[in-house]
């Protein structure tokens, strides 16, 4: 068989005779409508920044905002929009574990927490 190079890559002559060109075809990707006016009401944040806590570790920054939370919830009620702060607070620096466990707890009467 006769091979032919051609800049470093190589092809027979039967692989030239039998390759048919390809026809480039632009295809559009479908786009995903999403309403605007829903996208605007989502705003995704997380706590603060509190001085008492500067280190990584945030257990004890999460404890503390869970806790702030039920003190809230005991002093102003249970609908107080103001507690609703603290909730997003743990809420975003707590495991679900953690809190799924510490929620038990309370209902159990064995939350060694005050509030």
């Amino acid at each position: 068989a006769h091979v032919r190079f051609t800049m470093g890559a190589t092809t027979s002559r039967c692989e030239e005779a039998e390759a048919e060109p390809v026809e480039e075809v632009e295809v559009e990707e479908p786009v995903a409508e999403v309403e605007e006016e829903s996208a605007a009401d989502i705003k995704i944040e997380t706590a603060p920044f509190d001085p008492r806590f500067p280190q990584t570790n945030q257990a004890k920054h999460c404890y503390t905002r869970y806790n702030e939370f039920h003190k809230c919830k005991a002093q102003k009620g249970e609908d107080d929009e103001e507690c609703e702060k603290y909730a997003k607070y743990y809420r975003s620096l707590c495991p679900t574990e953690w809190v799924t466990k510490w929620n038990e707890e309370r209902e159990a009467g064995t939350w060694p927490g005050r509030y």
